[in-house]
């Protein structure tokens, strides 16, 4: 919602935070990527999920990426219950300063 309210859904796509260059970044990254897996599926090479993980972390340490090295605590559900939670706290706010195209006119 860049020019918009922001929406309940919005707060639990990660990407919705990024910055144009953050954008571009990413797509660039994923893209690299993306090639270099079709080139293995070509090629035949057989690679198990344990190997495609290894592939990644290789890939972006080749790539002087981060690499997130222990997979974490925090579930996709408990980071978006929080989001939703925190979400809640400032929708009111939101409602209070939002101008609309109709209060603009």
């Amino acid at each position: 919602a860049p020019n918009g309210k922001i929406l309940k859904s919005d707060v639990v796509v990660a990407k919705n935070y990024l910055g144009r260059n953050e954008i571009k970044t990413l797509n660039r990254v994923v893209t690299m990527y993306l090639d270099y897996a079709e080139d293995q599926a070509e090629k035949g090479v057989p690679m198990t999920m344990y190997d495609w993980s290894e592939k990644l972390n290789a890939f972006l340490r080749f790539n002087d990426r981060e690499v997130l090295e222990e997979c974490g605590q925090i579930t996709a559900a408990i980071a978006k219950s929080f989001a939703h939670s925190e979400f809640e706290k400032y929708r009111p706010i939101q409602d209070k300063l939002f101008e609309s195209d109709f209060d603009k006119v």
